[in-house]
């Protein structure tokens, strides 16, 4: 993996750690994160309009689906819990998910790493659902778990229609309309709305940003390279949260950490 990748990565994943925990310590993260992804969508919509993601409308209408889940979950989850607890449960959810599906659904017999990542994930998601249960947090882990679900739901989705069709103007409108859905069912005030504006464009920037770079880093480097480089963030979010949840929170985003690293390497 060359340096330019492993720099890219880095610098991903401190903006993916450090946008989660700018949401997750603002007073209303269930909006902010819709008008975050509403602000990202608007952005590329010229994209959307020269380049419409023709010929993948189910994809399309099934990726909505799976964004508004997750935007509602994740919102939530930070809404109700820890980010030491939440982001690595939704973060740790989905390369668990991918190693169990590839196994029992697809029949890929896991390599050694694979099976001992696992095991390892397992053990830290665990962890941390402790932690959560000792705090009175179940609500979020539970959410956290969904979002992880959701996240693993669309990213197989949007990884098959890419191909189709331009991936600049798939995303935004997705994340245009699935941000839009969040917000009708939400019925957030205007003032909500507005107090959420702002802070809404700065998350959207480094989710942006974040993404925009592991593209760079995938033309770089092998994809489970950088998919398990970037499985650092997890740490990163917990350290900036700067929450005194105690060892064992710390020592299942560890676990969760290491485990998703073994298992998309």
């Amino acid at each position: 993996m060359s340096t330019s990748a492993i720099a890219l990565v880095l610098v991903s994943a401190v903006l993916h750690a450090g946008w989660n925990a700018r949401l997750h310590k603002l007073p209303d993260p269930q909006v902010v994160i819709a008008v975050s992804y509403l602000s990202v969508g608007v952005v590329l919509l010229p994209v959307a309009i020269t380049n419409p993601p023709s010929g993948v409308w189910w994809f399309v209408l099934a990726s909505i689906v799976a964004h508004a889940i997750y935007q509602w979950m994740l919102g939530s989850a930070y809404g109700e819990g820890s980010l030491g607890v939440a982001y690595p449960i939704s973060r740790g959810t989905a390369p668990l998910l991918v190693g169990i599906g590839g196994w029992m659904l697809l029949g890929e017999k896991p390599s050694p790493f694979t099976a001992v990542g696992l095991v390892v994930l397992v053990a830290g998601l665990l962890l941390l659902a402790g932690v959560g249960w000792r705090l009175a947090e179940r609500r979020a882990v539970v959410m956290a778990l969904i979002s992880g679900l959701a996240t693993v739901g669309y990213s197989l989705l949007d990884a098959e229609a890419v191909d189709r069709t331009h991936p600049l103007g798939y995303l935004s409108v997705v994340s245009v309309v699935g941000a839009t859905v969040v917000l009708v069912l939400r019925r957030p005030s205007v003032d909500r709305l507005r107090q959420a504006f702002a802070p809404g464009l700065l998350v959207g920037v480094g989710q942006g940003g974040a993404y925009g770079l592991i593209l760079l880093a995938f033309q770089r480097a092998q994809a489970g390279q950088v998919a398990g480089l970037r499985q650092v963030s997890i740490l990163l979010g917990v350290f900036l949260a700067g929450e005194a949840l105690g060892r064992r929170a710390w020592w299942g985003a560890a676990l969760v950490a290491g485990g998703a690293f073994l298992v998309v390497w």
